[in-house]
């Protein structure tokens, strides 16, 4: 069954920086392309008699299968990732700065990478890597580079095809105007869904805090700063610096730990304490579904 092209997600003449003439171009003929490019190599492979096909033609096939595969699926995310106003929400924000130390930290590498590609090609793409529960700016000279795992949700296309209509060889004017465009509510979206796709199978149900298990309330600062209530003998941790302190949490008993509603913070410091070695777990629904189902909490010590 043939791949069909999809249609671009945002009505082209409406995206700031980013000329409907550019984007209709390098959606039909370069993403366009990629698809139908990759329909025709998969139709070669199905008829190729494998047990006698000489080793340089498999090879090839399947080489430009790949290259087919990933230009394909990063120019729909590429093409995902526009139409919006530049403006990140709060919690991306938040996400990024965890990981790069400030918002404005994980621009400017972000930026500088689109820009050191000016005048090559390749990608550069914002990937969340499961293994840690990190966000991490990847470089990629083509279409065969990836993190083994990772899960892109940003994707910079720095091909001279993406940009050379409207700015020439100007590619840092480009990146400028592609940072202006990008839909951050979709960004965050898709970041939300990597968490719990990698994190799903370490759900720790509300019975489990009962016990045994180190419970850390890895809300974040500002919220927990807030709150009035902490579950019976929690310990807070800031999920923003967990490299600072992970090294001090015990590897011999089991750990859960929680935030708000159970999603990317408690998620991510699970993944993130697990790749330590501890045996983490996040609990679900996080604070909101336990205070929901009536269950018990400690008043929050004043802060010194």
């Amino acid at each position: 069954m043939d791949l069909l092209i999809q249609p671009l997600p945002f009505d082209a003449t409406t995206v700031s920086g980013l000329s409907e003439k550019l984007l209709t171009s390098h959606h039909a003929n370069n993403y366009g392309g990629a698809v139908k490019r990759l329909n025709a190599i998969r139709s070669a492979l199905a008829e190729l008699p494998m047990a006698t096909t000489p080793n340089f033609q498999l090879n090839g096939l399947k080489r430009e299968e790949l290259i087919a595969t990933n230009s394909m699926l990063l120019h729909e995310l590429y093409f995902d990732c526009l139409g919006g106003n530049g403006e990140p929400r709060i919690e991306i924000k938040l996400a990024l700065a965890a990981n790069f130390g400030s918002f404005d930290r994980w621009q400017e590498e972000f930026v500088a990478m689109g820009k050191a590609l000016g005048g090559g090609s390749g990608w550069v793409l914002l990937t969340f890597q499961p293994r840690e529960g990190t966000l991490v700016n990847q470089w990629a000279a083509d279409h065969t580079h990836a993190v083994a795992g990772g899960i892109p949700i940003l994707a910079l296309d720095m091909y001279e095809h993406a940009y050379h209509m409207d700015f020439g060889a100007n590619a840092g004017a480009y990146v400028q105007a592609f940072m202006t465009a990008i839909d951050w509510n979709k960004v965050y979206d898709r970041f939300q869904r990597a968490a719990e796709s990698a994190s799903g199978h370490l759900a720790a149900q509300p019975e489990a805090v009962n016990g045994e298990p180190l419970v850390l309330d890895v809300r974040r600062k500002r919220v927990f700063e807030k709150a009035k209530a902490v579950l019976p003998g929690a310990q807070w941790r800031d999920p923003d610096r967990v490299a600072d302190w992970c090294d001090s949490v015990p590897k011999d008993k089991p750990v859960v730990v929680y935030c708000i509603y159970g999603h990317e913070v408690g998620r991510s410091t699970a993944l993130a304490l697990r790749a330590r070695g501890v045996d983490a777990r996040f609990l679900e629904g996080g604070m909101e579904a336990w205070q929901q189902a009536g269950r018990p909490t400690d008043a929050k010590e004043p802060s010194a």
